[in-house]
């Protein structure tokens, strides 16, 4: 919602409810939605290639058209090319036009400020409603972070991302409650690509507060797992400034 153009109108304490007119979403717009949202959420890493066309188009219900419509708009992002022949196909791209970084780096710190309000609550509730088969499952995600932050090699971010993505979302099911679940994958599906676009490494802070974030889940403490959890992000909000604003 642009915040210039509120939709209520507040007079003496009375609010009066203007209700906008009612756009159909077009089909491929939903398309378009979930591939933005599958490749943030590192379903497809940058190199890979998106399914054929014509297997898309089976798995979500819609012809070849609406499909090569929404890739039409990828691929004018920027965030995938479209190469033809044989070993081509639609390619999420490593990298990002210039002012379309720009954009991504300028909504990062907003998509980081919306991480804040609702992941250090999903790893407060998490430390109270937590089960032994979440913590099961955190402490393999977690082993998963330490084999690739010790490795830290070029060519494993796009790995990395994935088991991070995974994670946090742990915790999020950890927190029993679905609405901050969906709140936290779209959070994580916005910073993707952004991050990507910057990083040409995995940060050696990237894996900062994981563990401290798990033992204080596992310890029951929710306030100390919220601050660990605020702590990590904000982490990466000074990352991505020192590694990409300047680009």
């Amino acid at each position: 919602m642009n915040l210039d153009q509120w939709p209520y109108d507040v007079k003496l304490h009375t609010v009066t409810v203007r209700l906008d007119p009612v756009t159909p979403i077009a089909a491929h717009e939903l398309v378009l939605d979930q591939l933005r949202r599958s490749i943030g959420l590192g379903h497809f890493a940058p190199g890979e290639k998106l399914p054929p066309e014509r297997d898309l188009a089976r798995q979500l219900g819609v012809s070849r058209t609406t499909v090569r419509e929404a890739v039409r708009v990828l691929e004018g992002e920027g965030v995938v090319a479209v190469r033809r022949g044989s070993t081509g196909g639609i390619i999420v791209r490593a990298d990002l036009a210039p002012a379309s970084r720009r954009q991504r780096i300028r909504e990062f710190d907003a998509i980081i400020d919306f991480r804040l309000v609702v992941e250090p609550m999903a790893a407060r509730l998490a430390a109270t409603r937590r089960t032994l088969t979440d913590l099961a499952a955190l402490g393999r995600a977690l082993a998963r972070l330490d084999q690739l932050a010790a490795d830290g090699a070029e060519g494993r971010v796009a790995d990395w991302f994935r088991a991070d993505t995974d994670y946090h979302l742990l915790i999020g099911r950890a927190a029993r409650n679905a609405l901050l679940l969906g709140a936290i994958e779209t959070g994580r599906a916005g910073m993707f690509h952004p991050v990507g676009a910057v990083w040409g490494r995995l940060q050696e802070t990237a894996h900062d507060q994981h563990r401290r974030i798990l033992d204080e889940i596992r310890a029951g403490d929710g306030d100390a797992a919220a601050a660990a959890m605020s702590k990590h992000i904000e982490g990466t909000r000074a990352d991505v400034a020192r590694v990409g604003l300047g680009g």
